[in-house]
């Protein structure tokens, strides 16, 4: 998986398959610096590639999360556009 997976635009019907696919981008960001700290190949710069990855997967997650909690608490549907006349009581 790369750090960029588009692949996983899914609603919020399949949580667990987007949970599992975003776990995964960060088990491969693990393992990467796992590997290359292994054979003492770390260095400055894979470290700050690192923390921005990792700071790049929690803002991507964390606006998804704050999305589908508000999207729940809202009720609105997947489909819903902020503003939609057909949202509008007596419509």
């Amino acid at each position: 998986m790369s750090g960029d997976d588009r692949t996983d635009a899914r609603g919020p019907d399949d949580l667990a398959g987007l949970v599992g696919s975003r776990l995964g981008n960060y088990v491969d960001l693990w393992e990467s610096a796992n590997a290359k700290l292994s054979s003492g190949n770390y260095h400055a710069d894979d470290l700050v590639d690192d923390w921005f990855r990792w700071l790049g997967l929690v803002s991507r997650d964390t606006t998804a999360a704050a999305t589908l909690i508000l999207g729940g608490l809202s009720g609105a549907g997947p489909g819903d556009k902020p503003g939609d006349p057909e949202d509008e009581p007596g419509s």
